[in-house]
């Protein structure tokens, strides 16, 4: 069978996603990975290609701090299709405020004032969405 339809085997999924296979074993302890069942003779797990999605969200949210509690609340909200489409939106909104604020350390002490507030209002801007996005998630858990 084609591993593609079967799955990622872990050392596959650690390479794509970036990460040590022992990593991908403890959010599998952990409950935040879930494999395919293992399917052949030798027992080895194997993970669904949304594993990837996964992982970076993960990967995202242990950027920002966030407890493997939290982690776990969060995933768990990504089951609900409206619940995933403004996740999806407001982790695009949080890469872009990092984007931005990369941009902003980068610009050099010579570069003009009007680029620095260019750059300023966006990430303003940015965070306003992240804001409005966490009040349209709050009201979807509820």
């Amino acid at each position: 069978m084609d591993v593609r339809k079967k799955g990622y085997r872990i050392g596959e999924l650690a390479h794509l996603a970036k990460v040590n296979p022992r990593t991908i074993d403890f959010y599998t302890r952990e409950g935040l990975l879930e494999p395919l069942d293992r399917a052949d003779a030798h027992q080895h797990r194997y993970y669904p290609a949304t594993s990837l999605d996964r992982l970076d969200l993960i990967k995202h949210l242990r950027g920002r701090h966030m407890s493997l509690a939290e982690i776990r609340d969060q995933l768990k909200c990504v089951q609900r299709p409206e619940q995933r489409e403004v996740i999806q939106t407001l982790q695009l909104v949080c890469r872009q405020i990092d984007d931005l604020q990369h941009q902003l350390k980068d610009l050099s002490p010579i570069a003009s004032q009007t680029d620095r507030a260019l750059v300023m209002v966006m990430t303003v801007e940015a965070m306003q969405k992240v804001a409005t996005l966490t009040a349209a998630l709050t009201t979807l858990l509820a």
